[in-house]
């Protein structure tokens, strides 16, 4: 078989594996299945789940305890269809699975030959850290990073510190500063707010919080992507700014999408209630935990039934990527690995995937490139993506 058509197939049987195939897809495999007895006995051996963990297992230096563990607790059988060329046993597992299985189907295909054309690990781009820096009164500046623990400064009762990945506010300040925490791409952090309130910040993101909060209203500012746990009190209104959006809560979890503040803003509800206004017009909207307000055009609109796993996939450590274009796919890329980004051509398809977020990006590019609709380079930090 073609080394295309290898990874083709590689990729059909990972995504039958993982229960995101298109109609089309699955018809696609149906029709490689039963071309011939070799392909149906292949098939079963591949979606053995013993052969795959014997996988998992080979491969345990690329493949991290979380992702043995998420494919343990996520195997799930689907009864049989009645489809009449196939019974389906729909396995929702990591997507560190599909990876090897690329790699197993196009070693076992080819005894001869190579697997799959792999991204030059040479020009191979590693994924971004914990870092941020923290801009305190009279703009003095503080980098953070892993290597950050314990004190990193006191100041009239307020008590700032670090645990590696977090920045911690406790006590309480004798007055009011403006700080502000930004990271930058190829960065993340967390956040505690004096009032208890965990933040995380994905990369090229900041949030601007007083160091100390008035009686009867928390307000911050936040641009990027941050997701925020709140700390309850009835007492105080909790509002974050982003862009022309104001969201307002008294504790609740949800995640703010304002990249593109100036035209586009998504508020994304997992627990509890808020209230999204425009803050020009007053216009607003409630929001149910599952539901997304989209501010577009000057006006909102509510997205129903959300993809919780998809949206929250950066801050739990995930890519996670169902029928999206390529220039979502790489926008996320570039800010996360910190690279650039060229096209050499329209790459008309729409991509499912889902990768851990601490891989090379090599590996999140062959898991693309593993359906034969787009390839890559990477010169000089620079991602070039062509038919």
């Amino acid at each position: 078989m073609e080394p295309d058509k290898t990874s083709r197939i590689a990729y059909l049987v990972a995504g039958y594996i993982r229960g995101i195939l298109t109609d089309a897809e699955k018809d696609e495999l149906d029709d490689w299945i039963t071309q011939s007895d070799a392909n149906m006995e292949l098939f079963a051996e591949l979606t053995d789940e013993n052969n795959m963990e014997v996988a998992l297992e080979e491969r345990g230096s690329y493949n991290s305890e979380a992702a043995i563990a998420r494919l343990k607790e996520k195997i799930i059988l689907e009864k049989p269809t009645a489809r009449r060329r196939t019974i389906r046993l729909m396995y929702a597992v990591a997507a560190a699975v599909s990876i090897l299985l690329v790699l197993f189907f196009a070693y076992r295909y080819n005894h001869a030959g190579e697997p799959a054309k792999m991204i030059a690990a040479a020009q191979d781009v590693q994924p971004g850290t914990d870092k941020a820096v923290l801009t305190i009164a009279g703009g003095k500046q503080i980098a953070l990073d892993s290597s950050v623990k314990g004190n990193v400064f006191t100041q009239d009762g307020l008590q700032v510190s670090g645990s590696g990945a977090m920045l911690q506010y406790s006590g309480k300040a004798a007055t009011k500063e403006w700080h502000t925490l930004t990271t930058p791409r190829g960065g993340q952090y967390k956040l505690q707010l004096p009032d208890g309130t965990l933040v995380w910040l994905n990369a090229e993101s900041s949030i601007t919080f007083p160091s100390l909060f008035d009686a009867g209203e928390r307000r911050i500012k936040v641009t990027g992507e941050v997701y925020l746990e709140v700390a309850k009190d009835a007492s105080k209104k909790f509002t974050v700014i982003a862009g022309r959006t104001a969201t307002e809560v008294f504790g609740t979890h949800f995640n703010i999408n304002a990249y593109d503040e100036g035209s586009v803003i998504y508020v994304t509800l997992e627990e509890g209630s808020v209230k999204v206004k425009d803050t020009t017009n007053n216009s607003n909207i409630l929001l149910k935990p599952g539901t997304q307000a989209i501010w577009k055009n000057e006006a909102f609109t509510i997205h129903e039934e959300v993809n919780m796993e998809e949206m929250l996939a950066w801050k739990n450590g995930w890519f996670y990527f169902k029928e999206a274009p390529i220039e979502d796919i790489m926008q996320q890329a570039s800010r996360w690995y910190n690279v650039d980004v060229r096209y050499e051509g329209k790459i008309n398809y729409h991509f499912n995937a889902d990768i851990e977020r601490n891989v090379s990006v090599s590996k999140l590019l062959e898991l693309l490139q593993a359906t034969g609709r787009v390839h890559f380079n990477i010169q000089d930090k620079t991602i070039i993506v062509k038919p």
